[in-house]
């Protein structure tokens, strides 16, 4: 899949799931804004391509999850609620994330 049909696809849907060597292809040709290690389900990173923002992460299931993000300030506030979660999870409180949502 090239990096166009990929991003079509993300368009299309909530989000898609990439197999290893697509998000090779779009951490090729994507800026990435930023990438935090969540040191529990690998990075999450806040990619830009053209002019459009997506969060890229890894699922519970190791599945490679892209989502397109309406701004710049909307991917930050979603990849800080994640790391909340993930800062939680060290605490034992159980959380668990819905990735799909």
């Amino acid at each position: 899949m090239s990096v166009n049909e990929i991003i079509d696809s993300v368009k299309e849907n909530s989000f898609v799931v990439l197999q290893k060597e697509e998000l090779d292809i779009l951490l090729a040709c994507a800026t990435i804004i930023k990438e935090e290690n969540t040191l529990l389900s690998d990075f999450i990173r806040i990619l830009k391509y053209n002019d459009d923002i997506f969060i890229q992460e890894m699922s519970d299931k190791n599945e490679i999850l892209l989502r397109k993000m309406n701004s710049l300030e909307e991917a930050e506030s979603f990849v800080k609620e994640r790391l909340d979660f993930y800062d939680r999870k060290w605490d034992g409180c159980g959380c668990s994330i819905d990735y799909y949502n």
